[in-house]
């Protein structure tokens, strides 16, 4: 039951993160008063939570199919 559970709230604790991080850059990138390293730091950030929650997600579903088959 533990494995179902975080295959659904992992995707949603990844986009909670990725708008939590990334509210502030949107206002920026909307207003144009981001500059370009920040916009690329960012980026990196945005991509590594992205990788992250995947891996996690992969390993989560790998478990809750060798539990329940």
């Amino acid at each position: 039951m533990i494995w179902l559970l975080a295959v659904i709230g992992i995707p949603i604790a990844v986009v909670l993160m990725l708008f939590f991080s990334a509210a502030d850059d949107f206002w920026q990138i909307i207003t144009l008063k981001i500059d370009f390293s920040r916009l690329i730091d960012d980026l990196a950030h945005v991509l590594a939570i992205v990788i992250i929650g995947a891996l996690v997600e992969l390993y989560s579903l790998y478990m809750l199919f060798t539990h329940f088959l």
